[in-house]
């Protein structure tokens, strides 16, 4: 399902036959009751590892809510290994998507009595809902994608607030207050040394992913940097990045090479442990960065195509750097690319970034007194929603 999701083809397929689909079988099913008595609950979500990680704020709302249900997850294999670090689960179930047929005999091998899709667009997570052995379903109904006809309740899907308050509105359907904020803990220390590192994760998935992308040239430049403040650096990335990551080293100064590792292809949790002991964690807008903010690293998130205040970091030791260039952030669903895109990443400033790393570093006292001490300043323009620099 991660290619349905970077797919155009698929993205067709899944618009022109599961709209029809999902509108004709949707509307001959008669809408339900709430239950009075909820024993169990499903969280359908098979895509997305960032968008499962703000899931975890919402299970945390489910789980005061209903302390005595059982919570199960029906996960696609992209997002399997994250579901399963989720705390407050009884039981993740595996669907493999996008083959149909199996993955509506993995939705209906347990019943629910209520189902939530958290989908946004597509209609196969709305078919699968829809055939599900639930007694009561939730969900999105979004502008434009015409997926809601199957629901017993319905939601409006908002463009206009981050994506964890919509979540939020798809419980608070079901009478549960929510204000949980997302959060993973890392389950296994650390296989790097014990010395200072800062993560580095370059790599975006998905459609359109060379448009999220940092100059390379500026990444050489901060890792170079980050080596002189007294950093290891470690280079994070799916197992199909290892060889950029490998290119990148190759391209450093031979006296900060040996400082640079490349950690791209490890697990989940292994990952989640080595964000979790670094001193700085710069990403591009992907899972990891959602991963980083959960598990509150000090984060710099690099925003371009991306609107931060749809997709940003929800985490009170983040700072996000918009692209200035306007008409960026124009990404909703996350396949809205107009015809000629506007180069967001490449007006990213170099000096932006460095300086919101020295922020966070700075507030690391141990470490800015020894390392930071007489490095000069860049000057940013600075605002703030979690904190943001470099909007216009």
């Amino acid at each position: 399902m991660m290619r349905a999701r970077g797919s155009p083809l698929l993205h067709l397929l899944d618009r022109y036959l599961g709209i029809p689909t999902t509108a004709i079988l949707g509307r001959l099913r008669p809408k339900r009751r709430l239950p009075a008595k909820v024993e169990t609950i499903g969280l359908l979500r098979t895509v997305a590892i960032g968008d499962t990680v703000l899931m975890s704020g919402i299970i945390a709302d489910l789980r005061r809510a209903f302390p005595r249900a059982s919570l199960l997850f029906f996960a696609g294999p992209s997002n399997f290994e994250i579901a399963g670090m989720l705390e407050g689960l009884d039981r993740v179930v595996k669907v493999p998507i996008p083959n149909l047929a199996a993955g509506l005999r993995a939705v209906r091998s347990v019943p629910v009595d209520i189902m939530i899709d958290f989908g946004q667009w597509p209609r196969l997570e709305a078919l699968l809902t829809l055939f599900s052995r639930a007694s009561f379903t939730v969900g999105f109904r979004t502008p434009g994608q015409y997926r809601h006809y199957g629901y017993d309740v319905t939601v409006e899907h908002s463009s206009r607030v981050h994506e964890l308050e919509n979540y939020r509105r798809l419980v608070r359907a079901l009478g549960v207050q929510t204000g949980s904020l997302p959060l993973l803990k890392a389950s296994q220390k650390s296989a790097l040394p014990e010395a200072d590192y800062a993560v580095f994760h370059l790599w975006p998935g998905g459609r359109g992913r060379k448009l999220k992308e940092w100059p390379r040239e500026r990444w050489l430049r901060l890792v170079e940097e980050a080596v002189s403040w007294g950093l290891r650096i470690v280079l994070t990335g799916a197992p199909s990045d290892r060889d950029s990551n490998d290119e990148l080293i190759s391209n450093v100064a031979p006296a900060a090479r040996r400082f640079v590792r490349n950690a791209a292809g490890q697990s989940l949790q292994a990952t989640a442990s080595t964000l979790a002991n670094s001193r700085l964690v710069v990403s591009v807008n992907t899972g990891v960065m959602h991963m980083a903010a959960t598990l509150g690293a000090p984060l710099v998130a690099l925003h371009g195509p991306t609107s931060s205040k749809r997709w940003g970091p929800v985490s009170e030791r983040a700072i996000v750097v918009d692209s200035p260039l306007n008409g960026c952030g124009y990404l909703n669903l996350g396949w809205e690319y107009p015809t000629r895109p506007p180069q967001c990443m490449e007006c990213i400033r170099y000096g932006d970034v460095r300086e919101a790393c020295r922020r966070l570093l700075e507030k690391q006292n141990s470490f800015a007194q020894d390392r930071l001490t007489n490095v000069p300043r860049v000057p940013v323009l600075e605002k703030s929603t979690h904190e943001t620099v470099g909007n216009d």
